[in-house]
């Protein structure tokens, strides 16, 4: 069972991405903290398979948060949740989806687009699990 850790400061949007996430059928065990210092903590005691992050809603700790995360841990993935786009970081390199406005729609169109990010970035943890070392027969 792969760990998704969720990160946001505010009650509602962390729930809402706890329960989208787990509801997708992938049998992934959803961690949500609202506080940075558990996340990194959190991270520090055992890599999740992917960081979710929602920036949507102006916060002090969770750019900082963000960026401590990506100096500690630079090939951690990373989902990072911004007004009108979804950043996902692999590890290596990084893409935008674009999820403008501010409508039912567009927050449909937000968290499909993240459910898909998050089911790649499981599938690229389990190939990791799963490759055969180089060098060995």
């Amino acid at each position: 069972m792969r760990r998704v850790l969720v990160t946001s400061p505010h009650s509602a949007s962390l729930e809402l991405l706890r329960r989208v996430l787990a509801a997708d059928e992938l049998g992934l065990t959803i961690s949500a903290t609202a506080d940075t210092d558990d996340a990194l903590a959190s991270i520090a005691a055992s890599a999740p398979a992917v960081v979710v992050v929602d920036l949507r809603r102006p916060d002090e700790d969770h750019p900082l948060f963000l960026g401590l995360l990506r100096k500690r841990h630079p090939t951690q993935p990373v989902i990072a949740l911004v007004p009108g786009k979804v950043r996902v970081f692999d590890g290596q390199r990084e893409r935008v989806h674009e999820a403008p406005g501010d409508s039912a729609e567009s927050l449909h169109q937000l968290l499909g687009t993240l459910k898909v990010a998050v089911r790649d970035l499981v599938a690229q943890d389990w190939l990791k699990v799963f490759r055969t070392p180089v060098g060995r027969a």
